[in-house]
């Protein structure tokens, strides 16, 4: 079974001139817009529109936030709806990544199920059936080059045929001018020459849908809601052991402070992390769960891991928290100082612009290692993969991936004063 893209790094990885033309068969070539094709370097073949000249009105000052999270989509698909689109559900993965499940009765799409037959039975079915489907959704900023926007989609329930397709936007010199890439995977070879007449009319309409859908009505407040949707948390300055926690009333403290009676908050235990390193997303979910409130919060922002010493939130949930967690780490600080000695105590800041570790990807290859896939090879523009059994005959099969549903802000016991 061969590796399948799951982020645009994925993608670019497996086939490096998957944005240019060398490597792909022009089928049509038009002003701002051209099908083509190729074969895939994982089975099947791919199809790519490149719409070139796409008009955005309005176009947020960062380029890379063009294409709005498929949380923040559904979310607040109320303030932006997207005719022909119903979302039913949603699997919140990470920032910027989700499962979402959905129809939609858009006419390119069934124009495309028409002329290149399989695709409606790939992630394209996912936009076209009128039966919801789920479809893993990943946003990618600024790869593989600054501004780029971009959706990585598949489906993880289909063993037989794997779906993947991705949606990349990218800036051009003109102000409030883009290029549109779409790609996706089709099984079969579909370019027929009675179908040929037909390209003109997919063209055009693949280009009128693509504008529409980046201008729609409400899409720049989307935009901006996008983009305050969450909150960096980040904690600095612990040179004397790991950050402290409120302590159970059954659990034996290791300091106590006379300022934290009035909040009952009086008694301090030290965190043990679960991993060798600490980490302040699974540090902060524990400290304010001891404060009465769950909240989930996330290492990777839009695909790209943060430094360990900073976090994501969803911002609703922050604000609903901030107030109790203001006076409760205050306290923490104290008992921090008050067990270790010294002036010195983890601060923490919100609002913070995000660091990420220096790799923001993990190279397919060692994905596959780590999955016990097949070795890659590189072979000329495209990178392919040595056929590999297990002594059984049959082709090792990577495990399930499932998503971890979101548990937004929700108080577990009524707040102290």
């Amino acid at each position: 079974m061969a590796v399948r893209p799951e982020s645009v790094e994925d993608w670019c990885q497996i086939m490096p001139n998957l944005l240019e033309e060398e490597g792909w068969k022009t089928t049509l070539a038009q002003e701002g817009a051209a099908l083509m094709h190729s074969s895939c370097p994982w089975g099947g073949y791919l199809i790519k529109f490149e719409l070139k000249g796409l008009t955005v009105h309005n176009a947020p000052a960062d380029s890379s936030k063009v294409i709005v999270r498929p949380e923040v989509r559904a979310l607040l698909q109320g303030t932006c709806p997207n005719p022909g689109i119903t979302v039913q559900s949603l699997d919140v993965v990470a920032p910027g990544e989700a499962v979402v499940q959905a129809s939609t009765s858009w006419s390119i799409m069934r124009l495309c199920s028409v002329l290149f037959g399989d695709i409606v039975g790939q992630v394209m079915d996912y936009l076209c059936d009128d039966a919801p489907m789920a479809c893993h959704q990943k946003v990618g900023r600024n790869y593989p080059d600054q501004g780029d926007s971009s959706c990585s989609f598949w489906m993880e329930d289909s063993d037989d045929k794997p779906h993947e397709c991705l949606i990349l936007v990218r800036p051009e010199t003109e102000k409030e001018k883009f290029s549109a890439f779409v790609i996706a995977r089709v099984h079969e070879n579909h370019f027929a020459r009675w179908a040929s007449e037909h390209f003109r009319s997919v063209l055009s309409s693949a280009r009128s849908t693509a504008e529409s859908y980046l201008n729609r009505p409400g899409i720049a407040e989307l935009r901006e809601m996008d983009e305050q949707f969450y909150v960096v948390i980040s904690m600095q300055s612990f040179k004397r052991g790991m950050p402290l926690l409120p302590a159970y009333p059954d659990e034996h403290c290791l300091t106590e402070i006379d300022a934290g009676e009035p909040f009952g908050l009086r008694r301090w235990v030290r965190y043990e992390p679960s991993t060798k390193k600490f980490q302040l997303a699974q540090y902060l979910p524990i400290f304010m769960q001891r404060l009465g409130f769950e909240i989930e919060a996330y290492n990777s922002l839009d695909g790209q891991k943060l430094v360990p010493y900073q976090c994501v939130v969803r911002r609703a949930d922050w604000e609903q928290m901030r107030s109790r967690f203001l006076v409760a780490y205050p306290l923490q600080k104290t008992a921090y100082r008050r067990a270790n000695g010294g002036s010195g105590s983890p601060g923490v800041h919100e609002d913070v612009l995000p660091k990420f570790v220096t790799s923001t990807a993990v190279n397919i290859q060692e994905r596959m290692e780590q999955e016990a896939w097949p070795k890659l090879v590189v072979r000329k523009t495209f990178l392919d993969l040595e056929d590999d059994t297990s002594s059984s005959g049959s082709p090792k099969v990577r495990p399930p991936r499932r998503p971890k549903t979101t548990h937004f802000g929700r108080l577990l016991v009524p707040s102290l004063p």
